[in-house]
């Protein structure tokens, strides 16, 4: 596991430390729950990084390919996505803004996406959403609506995941 933060002044300083501190003890609550996680670097930015950073991870995959045609600047707490070796999980450290709980809910949701990255056709069924999100390969109406079922029962997982950010915080 690769740990990163990018360009993260002192005010972010406790996020950073918090996530690091965190970090296995969130992927040891995910895993039973969600699943093994394969390959994983984690990096906390600022919001203005985010997308930049998803570019970085999605260009050996997608060629140069900009997220900002298909998603906004991001205002969340973190986001997960596939790099060519395995996920990349990024924490936006001026949302979280080093509050404690957010850091902890953050990280357990995002590791759950991380969780779900690693199964069974989950990676080539997530890369066909992405090249359709770039305009590289279109998926057919079927496929698209059964992509929005697939992210929308993952996002609720992982939602339910966050309520073990007490748990988190015991364990550190």
């Amino acid at each position: 596991m690769l740990f990163t933060a990018r360009r993260i002044g002192r005010q972010h300083a406790a996020t950073t430390a918090r996530v690091e501190a965190a970090l296995e003890a969130a992927k040891r609550i995910v895993e039973p729950r969600a699943g093994r996680i394969g390959q994983l670097e984690v990096a906390v930015a600022r919001t203005a990084d985010v997308l930049d950073l998803v570019a970085e991870a999605h260009r050996p995959l997608f060629g140069r390919q900009d997220p900002r045609e298909w998603v906004d600047e991001p205002d969340n707490y973190g986001t997960t996505t596939i790099t060519a070796t395995g996920v990349l999980v990024i924490v936006n450290a001026q949302a979280c803004e080093g509050r404690t709980a957010e850091i902890d809910k953050t990280l357990l949701h995002e590791l759950t996406h991380a969780a779900q990255f690693g199964r069974r056709g989950a990676r080539d069924l997530l890369i066909a959403d992405i090249a359709h999100n770039y305009g590289i390969r279109a998926l057919s109406n079927s496929a698209a609506r059964a992509s929005n079922r697939r992210v929308a029962a993952d996002e609720r997982e992982a939602e339910r995941m966050e309520r073990h950010h007490r748990l988190l915080a015991k364990s550190i």
